[in-house]
C-alpha cells in the first residue's frame, strides 16, 4: 500500500471521527427551547383565611419576563401537605388520570384540552373529538401511529400559521386536508434528529362542529419520542360533550380569577380562590405549580397563607 493512499485513508478516518464527535456533542447537549422565561411571584391575600369554602388564598403576578401567556397552554395547580388541587378559570378541571394511550387534561381556561397520545405501536390508535378520549377504528375523529396523523373519513380541515388563541374564523376556499393523506405536521431536524412540530394551527369540521388544534411536541415529559401531544379546543360557542362527561371532567377545588379571558398579562396580577371547598381553613403552606406548554414555570411558588 502506498504512502500516499495512507495517508489518504489516515484522513478519511479522522474526518469520519470528527463528524461523528461533532454529531454526538450536538445530539447530546441538545436542550429544549424554553416556551416562556416569566418566573412566578406567589403572595398570601391580605385576609385571613376561614373554615369557609370561598376564601381567597393568595395572588400571583411575575417577578421576570414579559411573555403574555395563553390560558389554553397553562396548567395551574396548589399543593397542601400531600393534596393536590387544579386551579381553572371555569372551576371544571381533569378527573383521575386512567390508564391507556390517550392521556387527556383540562388546560386552565377551563375550555380546551392538552391531550398525550403514546404513538410508539404500529397499529393506530383512535382518539374522538367529541368525548377527547380513545375509541375504535370504526368511529374516530383522528388516527396516531409514530409521526403519521391521519384525519377520520368524515373530518376534513385547513391549516393556518395563525396562533392557537388566536384563530375564530374557519379560512375560505375548499378543504386542504382530508383523510386521504397524513397530515404534514412536522419538521424533522437532522443536526439533532428531532421532531420538531410546525407552527400552524388546524382547523377541523367534523358534523360542521369546528375545533381548532396545535401540536406542541413529539416527546413527552421523559423525553421519551413517539408521545404526540397537542392541544385542542372548539372554534364555535359549541361546548364540546367532553366538558360533560363526569369520567373526564369533575369540580375545581380552586379557581383563578383573571382580567382578560385569553392571556394572562405579563403585567398581570391574578388571584387563587376556593372554589366551594374549603383548602386552607387556618394558617397552612401552599405550594403553587404552574406549568406553560409542559415546563414548569421557576420562581418563588411556596407560600405561608393566614
Amino acid at each position: 500500500m502506498s504512502n500516499w493512499f495512507k495517508r489518504l485513508l489516515a484522513g478519511v478516518l479522522v474526518t469520519l471521527v470528527l463528524g461523528a464527535g461533532g454529531w454526538y456533542f450536538l445530539i447530546s447537549s441538545y436542550s429544549i427551547e424554553l416556551a416562556t422565561e416569566n418566573e412566578i411571584l406567589v403572595e398570601d391575600f391580605p385576609t385571613n383565611v376561614s373554615n369557609q369554602s370561598s376564601d381567597e388564598l393568595l395572588s400571583l403576578s411575575f417577578s421576570h419576563g414579559e411573555d403574555n401567556l395563553d390560558w389554553s397552554k397553562l396548567v395551574m395547580s396548589i399543593t397542601q401537605d400531600d393534596s393536590r388541587y387544579d386551579c381553572t378559570k371555569s372551576g371544571l378541571t381533569s378527573s383521575i388520570a386512567h390508564d391507556g394511550p390517550i392521556q387527556t387534561k383540562l388546560n386552565s381556561d377551563g375550555n380546551s384540552f392538552t391531550i398525550e397520545a403514546n404513538s410508539e405501536s404500529d397499529d393506530f390508535i383512535y382518539l374522538s373529538f367529541s368525548n377527547m378520549q380513545q375509541t375504535n377504528d370504526s368511529n374516530y375523529s383522528i388516527s396516531f401511529s409514530k409521526t403519521d396523523i391521519i384525519l377520520g373519513e368524515n373530518v376534513s380541515g385547513y391549516s393556518t400559521e395563525e396562533e392557537f388563541q388566536n384563530v375564530d374564523t374557519i379560512p375560505d376556499g375548499e378543504p386542504t386536508e382530508t383523510s386521504d393523506s397524513r397530515l404534514e405536521w412536522y419538521d424533522y431536524d437532522l443536526s439533532v434528529h428531532r421532531v420538531i412540530p410546525k407552527e400552524i394551527t388546524y382547523i377541523v369540521n367534523e358534523s360542521d362542529i369546528l375545533y381548532k388544534i396545535q401540536f406542541l411536541s413529539y416527546y413527552n415529559s421523559e423525553d421519551d419520542s413517539r408521545y404526540i401531544s397537542f392541544i385542542i379546543s372548539s372554534l364555535t360557542d359549541f361546548e364540546v360533550p367532553a366538558l360533560s362527561n363526569e369520567d373526564l371532567t369533575k369540580e375545581a377545588h380552586c379557581i383563578i380569577s383573571s382580567n382578560n379571558e385569553s392571556i394572562w398579562k405579563f403585567d398581570e396580577t391574578i388571584f387563587i380562590s376556593e372554589n366551594g371547598y374549603d383548602i386552607c381553613e387556618s394558617i397552612c403552606i401552599l405550594e403553587v405549580e404552574v406549568r406553560y406548554l409542559t415546563q414548569l414555570l421557576k420562581g418563588i411558588s411556596e407560600i405561608k397563607v393566614e
